[in-house]
């Protein structure tokens, strides 16, 4: 199964513990996201690790294992489908890179938000983790 990661599942993943986690590392889960994404983490690490009350060496471990799980993409690779996640979104302009993406690749954003639902690219937690235990 391959989906896009959005921010806000990156982040809990790397602040909570358990099922996201597994889920997160399973063989069977392949996970694509912008390049955006790394620059947004480093922007809010340090509120990360405080949220995520692991030590500092043990917190950057984690998210060098983390870091090597997701394909990061480059936006020219999906620069040409900005412009359909744009419209799709209208003034929620702060997804594009991840709709663009999931255009690019036709696979899913795994996310928490309903709008990215009501439009028809979310996937939840629960719904890729009833798919990988088929």
């Amino acid at each position: 199964m391959e989906v896009v990661l959005d921010s806000n599942v990156f982040f809990r993943t790397l602040i909570s513990s358990g099922e996201i986690v597994e889920l997160f590392f399973n063989k069977n889960l392949k996970i694509f996201a912008p390049e955006k994404l790394k620059e947004e983490f480093l922007k809010n690490k340090s509120e990360i690790i405080d949220k995520s009350r692991i030590p500092k060496p043990e917190f950057d471990e984690f998210v060098s294992l983390i870091f090597e799980k997701v394909n990061w993409i480059p936006l020219d690779q999906y620069f040409s489908s900005i412009k359909k996640a744009k419209e799709l979104l209208k003034n929620h302009e702060k997804d594009e890179d991840f709709i663009a993406l999931c255009l690019e690749k036709n696979i899913k954003l795994w996310t928490y938000e309903k709008l990215l639902f009501n439009i028809g690219f979310g996937i939840s937690t629960r719904e890729i983790s009833e798919e990988l235990s088929k």
